[in-house]
């Protein structure tokens, strides 16, 4: 039996660049769209009340909930949210194969991290809110993948 196979090395070479391009774009498409579903979660889930790992946060305190009552803000639960400044400024950046969270509005930012690491108020009440818990990371998994392989077409 004879055997002869014939590739067009240049056709190989090119079908391959075509996936490894192919590859490049799904994954800055599939990070843009979880990274964005990361931060409304993030958003909804803080403006409900919510800890990123279930629970809620710890209650305002007497003062506050009367001078958010004042101004006509909601005292039934924190959320984290007096002028909603802090939340439109949360947004994403893409670079390479990986994607970052953050605060485009500096000033935004150190309430966040206030709130998050070192606590506000005289008791220095942490409230951590800006973070992915378990079962958010399992959706942005699932929907990673579908989102990559749908455009890989796989």
């Amino acid at each position: 039996m004879d055997l002869k196979i014939k590739a067009n090395t240049l056709e190989v070479t090119n079908f391959l660049k075509g996936i490894s391009r192919r590859q490049s774009k799904a994954i800055k498409t599939s990070l843009n769209r979880v990274s964005n579903m990361a931060v409304l979660m993030i958003t909804k889930r803080t403006q409900s009340g919510k800890l990123p790992d279930g629970g809620s946060f710890e209650p305002y305190t007497k003062k506050t909930r009367e001078m958010r009552q004042d101004r006509g803000r909601q005292v039934g639960f924190v959320d984290l949210t007096d002028t909603g400044k802090m939340f439109r400024s949360l947004d994403f950046r893409v670079g390479g194969n990986k994607s970052s969270l953050f605060f485009s509005n500096q000033e935004r930012a150190k309430i966040a991290f206030r709130h998050d690491f070192f606590g506000v108020g005289r008791k220095k009440v942490k409230r951590p809110f800006f973070a992915i818990g378990r079962t958010e990371e399992e959706k942005i998994v699932e929907e990673f993948n579908k989102f990559y392989f749908k455009e890989m077409r796989i």
